[in-house]
């Protein structure tokens, strides 16, 4: 079920569309006009020497009609002052504009109904309908199409055939224009306005669709790793879960408690947002992904989405990039607002997936090599250090020459023993 929230989105979306349509269609009535009013300086050109131009009423009304209207769009959307309800007027405008030149021209020459199909304004009709369907709001064009219509009715109705006409038109002349092929006229005009309220509808929902993906998108990415975000959209695979091998690192702030103590809320914010921009940095220059904040700490992956030989290398090279940010950043920094942290590494098989419904999704991580990294990084406070890391991570990134053993015994709440390793003293200094 579609959430208030995102219907309302959508609704937005697709009013600023149909605000977009509707300056693209004053533009278009504009140009239109420009291009039926090229004739009237070409027929100069082509009329024998010696005889009169005259401007044409019927032509000139519509040349009017379409600046008039153009302008007074666009100068309604750009004072934002255009409403839903006009683009019904500026529709019966445009009806009743091709009625009036269809009467007059026809009258002018003399004509009967018959004949609507001759004057040149009945085929702006196709055009006007083509633009309409810019719009998102099939009602409106069903309106159009309805109101184009009863104009033609109404001519017809208007302008009845005289004596003598069909005799002085010559025979094939007339076939042409007689009632069949007039309501074969008709008929297409009308299914032109209803195709392209087919299209309306069709360019409705897909932009209807659009937007649900592109909101949904967005959704999972206030609770998801960007990287993870693209392949949940693909299939079910994260959804339902893998498992697969994972180098997991934990950072936290030490003696945070204390620190916030000491710091009043504006200068705390900044504190914390620093260590999140440096974990930030380091996990992006190692290919990792950021699980989670937690408060004063993070949850840092290496492996996702899909794991690679290198992961355990990275995730050691993150960790030394983020205790080498955070020397960089005290050292340009108050005593009070500086802080050290506590990094654990390990690596080990766990259970990856998507969880939780609609309202809420969470990646995670499950399983005994991410409690053994929690402790690992709990740890680093009991034998005094930045980092440690496990006997398989150093093993796994192939590093052993870098670390030495710092314990076999088994962390705290644990009963299998583990190999915690830390940096040795020449790759500290």
């Amino acid at each position: 079920m579609e959430s208030p929230a995102r219907k309302l989105t959508t609704l937005k979306s697709i009013s600023d569309a149909e605000i977009e349509a509707e300056r693209a269609l004053a533009v278009l009535r504009l140009f239109c006009a420009l291009v039926l009013l090229a004739p009237h300086f070409v027929e100069p050109l082509l009329s024998m020497p010696g005889q009169p131009f005259r401007w044409q009423v019927p032509s000139v009304l519509s040349l009017v009609t379409l600046s008039l209207s153009g302008l007074v769009a666009l100068l309604l959307i750009g004072l934002g002052k255009f409403r839903a309800w006009m683009r019904y007027l500026f529709s019966f405008m445009d009806a009743a504009m091709v009625a009036a030149v269809c009467y007059l021209s026809l009258s002018f020459h003399q004509l009967s109904g018959a004949w609507i199909f001759a004057a040149p304004v009945t085929w702006s009709i196709p055009l006007l309908l083509t633009v309409g369907a810019l719009r998102y709001q099939p009602a409106i064009q069903i309106w159009s199409t309805f109101l184009f219509f009863i104009a033609l009715v109404a001519v017809a109705m208007l302008l009845p055939l005289e004596m003598g006409e069909q005799a002085a038109i010559p025979a094939g002349v007339w076939a042409l224009f007689s009632p069949l092929p007039s309501f074969a006229r008709f008929s297409l005009l009308v299914l032109t306005g209803l195709a392209s309220v087919v299209v309306m509808y069709r360019a409705r929902s897909l932009l209807r669709r659009a937007q649900q993906a592109a909101y949904s998108t967005a959704e999972l990415s206030r609770f998801l790793p960007p990287e993870v975000v693209p392949l949940v959209t693909q299939g079910d695979e994260w959804r339902q879960g893998r498992r697969q091998v994972v180098s997991i690192l934990f950072v936290d702030i030490r003696n945070s408690t204390q620190i916030a103590e000491g710091l009043d809320p504006k200068a705390l914010s900044k504190l914390i947002r620093s260590f999140r921009s440096i974990v930030q940095r380091a996990s992006q220059a190692n290919g990792g992904v950021i699980d989670k904040f937690i408060g004063d700490g993070a949850m840092l992956l290496f492996g996702v989405p899909d794991p690679s030989e290198d992961d355990a290398a990275r995730s050691l090279n993150c960790a030394r990039d983020i205790l080498r940010l955070i020397d960089e950043r005290n050292g340009s920094v108050d005593d009070a607002v500086r802080f050290t942290v506590g990094i654990g590494v390990h690596i080990g098989k766990v259970y990856c997936g998507i969880v939780g419904d609609d309202a809420r999704r969470e990646f995670t991580v499950i399983g005994d090599a991410v409690n053994v990294a929690s402790r690992i990084e709990q740890a680093t406070k009991q034998f005094s250090t930045p980092l440690l890391a496990s006997g398989e991570a150093v093993a796994a990134a192939k590093e052993d020459g870098l670390w030495e053993v710092a314990s076999s015994e088994p962390l705290r709440g644990r009963q299998k023993a583990i190999c915690l390793m830390a940096p040795k003293a020449a790759v500290q200094a």
